[in-house]
């Protein structure tokens, strides 16, 4: 569910024109400064990966990693992107809390947070 969120909102971004996708034209706004952050699909191939990886952390750009080639590329109306630079600050800052919430939401029911541990209810 939060993950549709995600692809919508990034379909916003690129109707908007804040956003560059494909390899070419993420690594272009990189190389020209207007990239806010970037998005890797989670299956991009290993040399790809290190790509950005590299460029991201020399230019000091967040990267992050998230869905799939297939779901990238279709909410932006292509087969499939492995890459997506972010070039609108503002779309950039709220991806980065959406994805934020939704890792932080499928990892809150692991471990203790499940059940009940303490008491503190008015009829315990």
């Amino acid at each position: 569910m939060e993950e549709n969120r995600i692809y919508s909102f990034i379909g916003l971004a690129r109707k908007a024109g804040g956003v560059a996708a494909g390899d070419y034209a993420a690594e272009y706004a990189i190389k020209r400064g207007r990239a806010a952050c970037v998005i890797l699909a989670q299956d991009a191939s290993p040399n790809t990966a290190k790509k950005y990886r590299n460029i991201c952390n020399s230019r000091g750009i967040k990267l992050i990693s998230f869905g799939t080639r297939q779901r990238l590329g279709g909410i932006l109306g292509k087969d499939a992107y492995s890459v997506i630079a972010v070039t609108d600050k503002r779309f950039s800052d709220r991806l980065e809390e959406m994805i934020e919430e939704a890792e932080n939401h499928d990892n809150r029911f692991n471990g203790q947070a499940i059940g009940k541990t303490h008491g503190g209810g008015f009829f315990e």
